[in-house]
């Protein structure tokens, strides 16, 4: 297959920050070394098993040359035995104004068993040695690490500390009850996680600890040694679990909201105050909270922060990332049922689901307040130790489905206590419309083919490009396949994309995309603070699921790949009908924010795959190639999109598609 010659911003880029030499002018030949990545190859759990590495080649005469690429067997530099490996050409890419004016972008896949390898290009020859190689293989790993194992976590911890010591603390707020179920707790996890609430800033409070173990000496020393009419201990004869201790000590709250708060873990000392500020400051009062988290060991030290996003109904489907610090108006407890023993476990799950239900706003306050205590007797530190609590987040999520009329399946995800929910094609879904600039796959044609004959859709097929006109006139009802003709995507693939649009509330719908390397190209989409937009967890292996999970798991986005996404064709025109768009090139970019800000959902799903049917070039991505005027312009109607997208979490790097520390947030430039 030939490639495609283009003009391509990311390759400018590179060559912006690794200018061509003068020796490279002088001897007319470019050969380069650009990048590696890890490869998909071998079970990912059992470390790297080899890396692609990206050759960049060009003649300034512009004869073409295939470099040929040669592994080195052997880690001594007297070699035996050589083997030769073809590369693929995966672009060619043209730069104005460069004396290379047209550059060739190969890649190779090359066993890490193999130290040493050379390329040879048109007369010349780089020899990859393991020091350059493990130099690529550093910033290849630097590039895609995320929050989760930033080192700095901490400094970064304490700067938001520190930030939000500074903010003025709510004097006239609500009283907030807070309700711990303790049992056999060490002595001193349950004497921090009370100085933890005595030292909070704001004042207005009342700690109810639900105390299941009364002949418990240890734990019956701490209680009795901290004095503060503010701390009600309530004795619980008999152990009656997490959900019933928990159900007891709701009956003894009498704050307007109640937080749950377990019994080994602690807040931060601003971990009020910054609930009720987002309480007071409303304009309505919401009716659940919650904040970021993160981990910390025996001895108190921070890893692992979860930021979370806002509420997100398709990714609370798959895990209860909303989890702490779990906030409720206690007039919403008292109208729904509470938790029973059959959701042990995952009792704050379960009443995640049935708060959310009664309509009011759920709020999620973009600081870590709360640390949750990793040691040996925790769910934290061995989620295996509990598999019952998994069981019973299944059964939370079926009732929840249950009292809201859906009929989604309910499986166990790869990690510990993550689902998979899956929707039922309903047989109102009965005509589909394709728009496909150049045609479609034959793979996805096939898919097609097969939903006519099995599911009894109509499919209406109209060749035009989407990229300059969205072609809302020629959109008759029914749903909408925007897909370009690289775009392989199966039947069942495709029906699981009808499934979930189908579902109320849900504008539109994108599968996954793995490129032919099986690295991923897209795995979600944010808006940058220009109006461009990055894919994230792009070029990574198919089996890694990035920060926690979130390559692998649906959630509720601003934007999707408007190269593969699915559409309710009624609510398309209903925003066409509330005002239109006022973009050509981002037109469809500009229907998924208004869709998210109307509260309509833009689901990434990763149950759903589309593979590309051909190589793209490494560079190829980063930010769309529509008109600066495009990007202003999407600025310019939705200001708010300047700050960060507001379906990623502010404490992200609104710039990285690999969920980093925002660390400008408190440090600046």
């Amino acid at each position: 297959m030939g490639c495609k010659v283009m003009d391509h911003v990311g390759l400018q880029r590179y060559f912006d920050e690794r200018p061509i030499t003068d020796e490279e002018k002088s001897s007319g030949t470019l050969l380069r070394l650009a990048a590696c990545f890890r490869s998909d190859e071998g079970l990912f759990s059992d470390g790297p098993t080899s890396f692609i590495w990206v050759v960049l080649v060009a003649n300034i005469k512009c004869a073409t040359h295939m470099p040929h690429v040669v592994a080195l067997l052997g880690e001594r530099r007297l070699i035996k035995g050589l083997i030769k490996v073809k590369p693929r050409l995966v672009a060619k890419h043209r730069l104005t104004g460069e004396a290379f004016c047209e550059i060739e972008e190969y890649s190779v896949c090359i066993p890490e068993r193999y130290r040493r390898f050379i390329v040879f290009y048109g007369g010349r020859r780089l020899l990859i040695g393991p020091r350059i190689a493990n130099d690529f293989k550093a910033e290849y790993a630097a590039r895609i690490a995320n929050a989760s194992v930033d080192a700095g976590y901490p400094k970064w911890l304490d700067a938001q500390r520190s930030a939000l010591s500074r903010l003025p603390v709510p004097k006239d707020g609500p009283l907030m009850s807070i309700v711990t179920p303790a049992y056999k707790t060490p002595p001193k996890y349950l004497r921090e996680m009370m100085e933890s609430v005595l030292a909070q800033t704001y004042l207005k409070w009342e700690l109810v600890i639900v105390n299941a173990s009364p002949t418990d000496v240890g734990m019956r020393q701490v209680l009795t040694a901290i004095r503060d009419d503010r701390i009600k201990i309530v004795d619980c004869p008999e152990n009656h679990g997490i959900t019933g201790n928990t159900n007891f000590g709701i009956s003894y709250c009498t704050g307007d909201y109640v937080s749950f708060f377990d019994h080994d873990d602690v807040i931060e000392p601003n971990a009020l105050a910054e609930l009720v500020r987002a309480i007071v400051y409303e304009e309505s009062r919401p009716g659940l909270l919650y904040c970021d988290e993160d981990n910390i060991d025996e001895h108190g030290n921070p890893s692992l922060p979860v930021m979370k996003p806002g509420y997100a109904e398709d990714f609370l489907l798959c895990n209860n990332y909303v989890c702490h610090w779990l906030t409720v108006r206690r007039d919403l407890l008292e109208q729904v049922e509470l938790s029973r023993k059959d959701v042990e476990g995952a009792q704050d799950y379960d009443l995640t689901f049935k708060i959310a239900e009664c309509g009011e706003r759920v709020v999620r306050v973009p600081h870590v307040l709360y640390h949750w205590r990793i040691h040996s007797g925790s769910t934290a530190g061995d989620p295996a130790s509990k598999s019952y609590a998994q069981d019973a987040g299944t059964r939370a999520i079926e009732a929840h489905l249950s009292r809201t009329g859906g009929d989604g399946r309910v499986s166990r995800g790869r990690a510990y206590f993550t689902y998979v929910t899956e929707f039922e094609l309903p047989n109102n879904v009965n005509r589909l419309e394709v728009v496909s600039p150049g045609g479609l796959s034959k793979t996805t044609s096939e898919a097609l083919v097969n939903l006519v004959n099995m599911d009894k859709v109509q499919v209406n097929h109209i060749d035009m490009g989407f990229s300059e006109k969205l072609p809302i006139d020629e959109l008759d009802s029914g749903y909408a396949l925007f897909c370009t003709a690289n775009h392989d995507l199966g039947y069942g693939d495709l029906r699981k994309l009808l499934a979930r649009v189908a579902q109320d509330g849900v504008f539109a719908a994108a599968p996954r995309v793995l490129r032919d390397d099986s690295l991923f190209d897209y795995a979600g989409m944010i808006v940058c603070p220009d109006g461009t937009f990055r894919h994230l967890c792009r070029l990574v292996p198919e089996q890694d699921g990035g920060y926690v999970g979130r390559t692998e798991r649906p959630y509720n986005a601003t934007i999707l790949n408007h190269e593969c996404v699915l559409v309710d064709v009624g609510l398309l025109k209903s925003l066409v009908l509330n005002g239109g768009f006022s973009t050509r090139c981002y037109a469809l970019a500009e229907a998924f924010v208004q869709s998210f800000y109307a509260g309509l959902r833009n689901v990434y799903l990763p149950y759903a795959t589309a593979r590309l049917n051909s190589p793209r070039s490494v560079f190829d991505n980063e930010s769309t190639k529509a008109g600066l005027r495009d990007v202003a312009r999407l600025i310019e109607l939705f200001p708010e999109l300047a700050s960060g997208d507001p379906s990623h979490n502010p404490n992200f790097d609104p710039w990285s598609g690999y969920y980093r520390l925002n660390w400008k947030q408190y440090f600046g430039t």
